[in-house]
């Protein structure tokens, strides 16, 4: 009976090694087939520019803290001896006899004290208010760099994924050209055509070959740019760029892509709160025209007591307690230009405010006319394709029965790789045009 119970164990404890051994196995990251998705989390959590700034966001929370610790009360303990000599007064001048008085030589006192802020014209409570807005500032300028972090590594990835379907375009060329190689040395062999024509088909491989080599060194940089930018200390990652592309991407009318871009988009969004910072500016510096008001005590002992005439030699205690009011004059006319300059700054801010919106409704129209314009594009390279495709048809069968020459083979198969490779590019900046649209009115 206990075997039997042991070996039950021994299944469960194999069964439970077994899923911690999957589920490990399914966090680890494959960089030799790195995702978009992956990239996305890794940079999130890697890129230095993005520590940086959850860092700065953390300092101004603690700030934000720190400034709500001045409504807390001052409190002090001071203490001090001194040694006194006795008091010599010059009775008949400076030069003449001085009379000798004795005094008491040691002094020594222990005082506790504390103060608080009971009214401060708003100043306390309004810095406050302003760091809690800094805060805000910071947490957008965090999201904004996150944004801007995405998009450059969805930038990668589209470069990259061109570079590829470029390399495996000229690839395809390259077997076409090792097969033209070959019809054309058995036509030289029955004296169909000249020397020269096989030299200028392995020309056109040997171009092929060296933009295979080019392309392959591009995306080489590419994916080393795309790891300095998610792990520089990774040693070799590959970026997996399948399915990248997507042929159907619906987007909303113009206005409603600028609705959003104004709700979401930061940089609007700072630039309101850089006006409420401004306010707040005003408010303090009106302050300025109102009292300070301050309640505090102290509480002490002293040696000897100076409280009477003559001084006592013994020590004494004493606690006061009361309220302080200070109203500075000086601002009734030194404050006037402060006033001033703040209200100056509130405007400029309101200013900014609306420039930046009229900015941010020209970039989202660029943004989707641009995105309008690959998508006419793609049809009109589509259509282009075909053209070429046939033209190039038609001059292979004319060569094929020498009513061609090599040249015009070479020029129709040339124009016809350019126009794939044209459309491979201009899919792939639709692609990047849509998400320039969605980083401008702020879902990316």
């Amino acid at each position: 009976m206990k075997m039997i119970f042991s070996t039950r164990r021994n299944h469960w404890i194999a069964l439970c090694l077994l899923l911690i051994s999957m589920s490990l196995h399914s966090q680890v990251i494959d960089y030799q087939h790195l995702s978009l998705q992956q990239a996305l989390e890794l940079g999130l959590k890697n890129n230095k520019n993005i520590q940086i700034s959850h860092l700065k966001q953390s300092m101004s929370e603690t700030k934000e803290k720190d400034l709500k610790m001045e409504r807390l009360p001052d409190i002090e303990f001071h203490t001090s001896y001194t040694q006194v000599s006795d008091l010599f007064q010059h009775e008949n001048g400076i030069l003449g006899k001085a009379t000798r008085y004795n005094v008491i030589n040691g002094m020594y006192d222990f005082t506790l004290s504390a103060s608080i802020p009971v009214f401060m014209g708003g100043r306390i409570k309004n810095t406050e208010k302003k760091s809690s807005v800094n805060t805000e500032i910071s947490k957008l300028q965090t999201h904004l760099d996150e944004r801007s972090l995405k998009m450059q590594i969805i930038t990668a990835f589209l470069q990259i994924h061109h570079l590829k379907e470029q390399q495996e375009l000229i690839a395809e060329k390259m077997k076409e050209d090792s097969v033209n190689i070959k019809q054309v040395k058995a036509l030289k062999a029955n004296g169909v055509v000249t020397f020269n024509e096989v030299l200028r088909t392995s020309l056109q491989l040997s171009n092929h070959k060296m933009s295979w080599t080019e392309l392959d060194n591009d995306i080489q940089i590419a994916e080393h740019q795309l790891k300095t930018i998610l792990l520089p200390d990774t040693q070799e990652m590959h970026a997996e760029t399948e399915d990248l592309i997507s042929e159907n991407a619906e987007i909303p009318y113009i206005n409603e892509l600028t609705e959003t871009a104004l709700i979401k988009n930061e940089y609007v969004e700072i630039t309101k709160k850089n006006l409420s910072l401004k306010e707040l500016d005003q408010k303090i510096v009106k302050a300025n025209y109102l009292p300070k008001i301050t309640a505090g005590g102290e509480y002490f002992i002293k040696y000897p007591n100076m409280m009477f005439f003559p001084p006592e030699p013994y020590a004494y205690r004493l606690g006061m307690i009361g309220v302080n009011l200070t109203y500075p004059i000086e601002s009734l006319y030194k404050n006037k230009y402060k006033m001033q300059e703040a209200k100056e700054n509130v405007d400029l801010a309101k200013l900014q405010i609306e420039e930046k919106e009229e900015s941010l409704k020209h970039s989202v129209y660029e943004a989707y006319k641009k995105f309008e314009e690959t998508e006419q594009k793609v049809k009109i390279a589509e259509e282009a394709i075909n053209q070429a495709k046939e033209n190039y048809r038609i001059v292979k069968t004319k060569y094929a029965n020498k009513l061609s020459l090599i040249t015009e083979l070479i020029d129709a198969d040339n124009t016809y790789l350019e126009t794939q490779s044209n459309l491979i590019s201009v899919k792939i900046n639709r692609q990047l045009k849509y998400y320039q649209l969605q980083y401008t009115i702020g879902n990316l």
